[in-house]
């Protein structure tokens, strides 16, 4: 019995063979197409976490700066009670929120938990001073997007002489583009940007690095109230009322 046992085993162990090419081409066509499909979505799916930290971290140091603007009727820092100088105001904000490290308007965020910030003054349509009535703060995502967001309590112009004025982007009510949208009358309160950088292959674009979209992700260049179009910099007429996926390319233009 142990003999006839013996002698199947090696009739066995001899049919057994590895496979053939044409199993191997099939099998790696497989793999390649379950990597065509899954890859992009988990590169997707991660970037979008990776972004909303940086949303996240930013509605944090908002909601922060709106607790120090209730204590003393302003944006501007608890002890000097200067507008735009934000070592100051970055340190009171820090002691409000102790879980983000926020940083001054000019130094850059350089990760999704660092928050850049700084106040800014605003003015009325007669060219009258209202004082430090505007926040601004930047973080960048380590899917390389910059962040932006500010909050406006009042006034309409972000320098005097009736420039930059507060403004959102207006909210598309259609796909149609021949039909009229509707216009945002909001001008004060919350409004969202950014800047993400264009230098992959699949963008065929390089005019903007993920180098330089770090180094101006910081609140004093992103506050400057500029009506000007420029690399790295969203300007004022494009922010909108929500986090929303609209970014920056070359020479001011938007997608």
């Amino acid at each position: 019995m142990s003999k006839l046992i013996s002698k199947i085993k090696s009739k066995l162990v001899g049919r057994e063979s590895g496979f053939t090419l044409t199993e191997l081409a099939v099998a790696m066509l497989v793999v390649g197409i379950l990597a065509s499909v899954a890859v992009p979505s988990f590169l997707g799916s991660r970037n979008n976490a990776y972004d909303k930290e940086a949303q996240n971290s930013i509605n944090l140091v908002m909601n922060a700066a709106l607790g120090l603007y209730q204590n003393q009727g302003d944006f501007s820092d608890a002890n000097s009670a200067q507008c735009g100088d934000s070592t100051p105001l970055a340190a009171d904000l820090q002691k409000l929120e102790p879980n983000i490290d926020v940083i001054a308007a000019a130094v850059a965020s350089t990760s999704a938990r660092t928050v850049s910030v700084t106040s800014k003054q605003t003015w009325n349509s007669n060219a009258e001073l209202l004082g430090c009535q505007a926040f601004f703060a930047t973080a960048l995502s380590s899917s390389g997007t910059c962040w932006i967001a500010r909050f406006t309590v009042e006034g309409k112009f972000f320098n005097a002489g009736s420039i930059a004025p507060i403004v959102m982007a207006p909210a598309l009510n259609t796909q149609n583009a021949s039909i009229a949208t509707w216009t945002l009358l909001q001008t004060n309160g919350a409004a969202y940007a950014q800047i993400r950088a264009r230098s992959n292959a699949a963008d065929a674009d390089n005019t903007q690095t993920l180098a330089l979209t770090q180094s101006n992700c910081n609140a004093a260049f992103q506050s400057s109230g500029s009506t000007t179009a420029a690399l790295y910099y969203a300007l004022p007429s494009e922010f909108y009322s929500s986090w929303r996926d609209t970014t920056g390319a070359a020479g001011g233009a938007r997608n």
